[in-house]
């Protein structure tokens, strides 16, 4: 009897590539990426707090036990600091300088490197008795307190001429002086005014603002005070012609002036040293107390000069 072979059952066949396509693709799992460490930024450095002094012993006195704990320190009062008044220095003496303006009125007469030479220039008429000295383009200012008899009196002027390195040949007025008789003082005294608005060193003396001075007449001075007001003035320009003109030497001139026709008052004006300032006049007198003139000094000399042999 044939034997019957079992036919095994055939399991259908799958193609592998048809499994292949039937198979999922599972999506590559991406790896993270490396992320790059961040720069650090350098710490900022405290900074080192410098050590403090100890205050404890150093060991070797630790160990001795010779270290004693520094005693504290008591709060310092400091008390007002009380100043004595500086000693007050002793000023030296004053020396008062002899000034005998009888020299004024000498021809020759010498003051340190500059010598006087005495000039005549004009006659001054006074028919008032009573004389101003001021400046004449001011025409400011109080007769004189002393009068004198109504006249007609020569002026001179005392004109210095220096000798010196630095200003030889130079010449300045050092002094006007109105005679009133012949001779010379016999001492001398400041001349005052009726009032007294002015003062150099003590003394009463008038302003200069224009280097002009002047003897004039009170009746005179009036009317010029009288007359145009309006610069330039008849007076003005009268003695600035003689002053800078007519009567003009070197660095120096005189004028004289008679503004009222009806009156012979004048006025006798002159270059005042070395310009504006304030100045003083001096009465010449006899023994007995007589005017025999009156004498402005410009201060040109100084006491050094006055004392120079």
């Amino acid at each position: 009897m044939a034997t019957a072979k079992k036919q095994s059952a055939k399991k259908p066949a799958v193609k592998k590539s048809a499994a292949k396509k039937s198979a999922a693709k599972k999506p590559a799992a991406k790896k993270p990426a490396a992320k790059k460490p961040a720069a650090k930024k350098p710490a900022a450095k405290k900074p080192v707090a410098k050590a403090r002094p100890s205050t404890r012993p150093s060991a070797s006195l630790r160990a001795t036990g010779a270290a004693k704990k520094p005693a504290a320190k008591k709060p310092v009062v400091r008390k007002p600091v009380v100043r004595k008044p500086a000693a007050a220095k002793a000023r030296p003496a004053l020396v008062l300088v002899d000034r005998d303006r009888t020299r004024f009125l000498r021809d020759g007469e010498h003051f340190g490197v500059a010598t006087i030479a005495v000039h005549d220039i004009a006659t001054l008429h006074v028919p008032t008795g009573m004389i101003v000295t001021c400046d004449p383009f001011l025409v400011e200012g109080p007769a004189l307190a002393r009068k004198v008899a109504p006249g007609a009196y020569r002026v001179s002027l005392a004109v210095a001429t220096f000798t010196g390195d630095k200003s030889k040949g130079d010449q300045r007025i050092a002094a006007a002086t109105v005679r009133f008789r012949d001779g010379l003082p016999a001492r001398w005294e400041v001349a005052a005014f009726d009032s007294t608005p002015h003062k150099q060193g003590g003394e009463p003396g008038y302003p200069v603002d224009a280097v002009t001075g002047c003897f004039i007449d009170a009746g005179a001075q009036a009317a010029i005070k009288a007359g145009p007001s309006a610069w330039p003035t008849p007076t003005d320009k009268a003695l600035e012609k003689q002053l800078l003109t007519d009567n003009y030497t070197h660095a120096w001139g005189w004028a004289s002036y008679q503004p009222d026709p009806a009156s012979p008052g004048n006025c006798v004006a002159f270059s005042s040293g070395y310009g504006d300032g304030i100045y003083s006049s001096y009465w010449g007198l006899d023994a007995s107390g007589a005017a025999v003139c009156l004498t402005t000094d410009f201060d040109v000399f100084t006491d050094e000069d006055w004392t120079a042999s």
